[in-house]
């Protein structure tokens, strides 16, 4: 009887199971190609839709007047020094006047300088401009906040209240960068690094403001002094200006108000912008006030071309501004916890509405600039990056607003009021 070879049996075993294989490879395959197709049909319709909805945004900028849109709200921003508030400022100032609506903005120009008025002293001191309602829908000028109940005098109830940090550290460099505090100093021979050893002594010996200026006898030539923490009102707590850490960590009541004033914050400010994550903000900031994509697109606004930067200081260095600081410090890391924390509960994609914001800015960037988009020219302080206006943007009313400095948005702002309660 014939028997099979065992290298046949083999063969014929290793065949069947390389079809089957094979067969399977196939399936898997088309399976595959047909996912593949899929995922692609959705990547191109997804890609396409976006597209779209970017060019509906920037149409929607290009009609930045008279917008009769149902929700209509009223803005205070607590307007912190070089943290991003000019590019805030702008948001708020685009947002005025696509509705129509007032602004907070007293008679004087000097309510535009650096220093720490609270709102009611601005308003006692400078009257406002009149509104033709009884109170205002927005204010974006340099102020103190005192809370709630005294802004009502001039704000109407449920106004929206919100601000910007910045990690102090670059903060205070930025400051004395822009203010151009170095170049008095440097007169008498004191670098930046002598300031952070002593920056007491050379706030009151060098640093000055006009007397016009000093009309409420506040101390300010501390302005360097958690210049932050002054404008989210820290003068309505007893904490003597020019105290450092080593005397608050030694004082029960020091820390005791200022943990009353950051309780303040955390419960009348709505939302507060961290300026090291400022896109994210920004979306976070448009879902929670529900604006319009192109109401919040921007570019950067009055940034001066820096000579300091964080990465050249050492950790003493750095230490040494906490300890000048420090109520800065802890405010900053407390509203960034805070920020940490709001995002992690997000029940949206937050990179969805980041990509959205940012290619709509670039959008309007490409069509209201020149392809260079900046140059460099000298501001009120400080040499400072301007946007360089294209011919298409230079007659598009829409552009010269997004990319106007702060001391041209208060001039028009004054203008438009002083007209508009002549015509009350």
């Amino acid at each position: 009887m014939f028997k099979p070879k065992k290298n046949a049996i083999k063969f014929v075993l290793i065949t069947f199971i390389f079809v089957i294989v094979v067969i399977i490879s196939i399936r898997e395959v088309k399976v595959y190609y047909k996912e593949l197709h899929e995922i692609s049909h959705i990547f191109a319709t997804t890609k396409n839709s976006t597209k779209n909805q970017i060019e509906s945004e920037f149409r929607s900028f290009l009609k930045c007047e008279n917008s009769t849109g149902e929700n209509i709200q009223n803005f205070y921003l607590i307007k912190s020094y070089k943290a991003a508030s000019s590019t805030l400022s702008n948001v708020l100032y685009r947002y005025g006047l696509k509705h129509g609506l007032s602004f907070v903005e007293p008679n004087s120009l000097q309510t535009n300088q650096i220093f720490p008025f609270s709102h009611l002293d601005t308003v006692s001191k400078y009257p406002l401009i009149p509104s033709c309602g009884k109170t205002y829908n927005l204010s974006t000028i340099h102020s103190r906040y005192e809370g709630k109940e005294l802004l009502e005098k001039t704000m109407p109830k449920g106004t929206r209240i919100f601000g910007s940090v910045r990690n102090p550290i670059s903060q205070l460099q930025s400051s004395y960068n822009y203010l151009r505090f170095g170049d008095t100093l440097k007169k008498n021979g004191i670098t930046f690094d002598h300031f952070i050893e002593n920056p007491l002594e050379y706030s009151r010996k060098y640093l000055d403001f006009p007397n016009e200026m000093k009309v409420l006898n506040r101390p300010l030539n501390l302005v360097f002094w958690n210049q932050q923490s002054q404008v989210f009102g820290l003068y309505d707590y007893k904490i003597p200006a020019g105290v450092g850490r080593k005397e608050i960590l030694q004082s029960s009541i020091y820390q005791q108000e200022i943990d009353k004033f950051l309780e303040r914050v955390d419960r009348e400010v709505e939302f507060v912008f961290i300026a090291e994550h400022f896109i994210e903000s920004m979306a976070i900031f448009r879902k929670m006030f529900q604006l319009d994509y192109s109401d919040v697109a921007y570019f950067e606004i009055n940034s001066a071309v820096k000579n300091h930067s964080k990465d050249e200081l050492t950790e003493q260095q750095q230490d040494l501004i906490i300890e000048w600081s420090y109520i800065d410090w802890l405010l900053y890391q407390r509203m960034l916890d805070k920020f940490e924390k709001l995002k992690s509960n997000l029940n949206y994609d937050l990179n969805y509405e980041v990509d959205i914001i940012e290619r709509t800015s670039a959008r309007i960037l490409d069509f209201c600039t020149t392809p260079n988009h900046y140059k460099i020219v000298q501001g009120e302080f400080c040499p400072i990056k301007l946007l360089d206006l294209s011919k298409e943007g230079q007659k598009n009313v829409c552009c010269k607003r997004i990319t106007q400095q702060e001391w041209e948005i208060n001039r028009i702002l004054k203008e438009l009021m002083k007209e508009s309660s002549a015509h009350c």
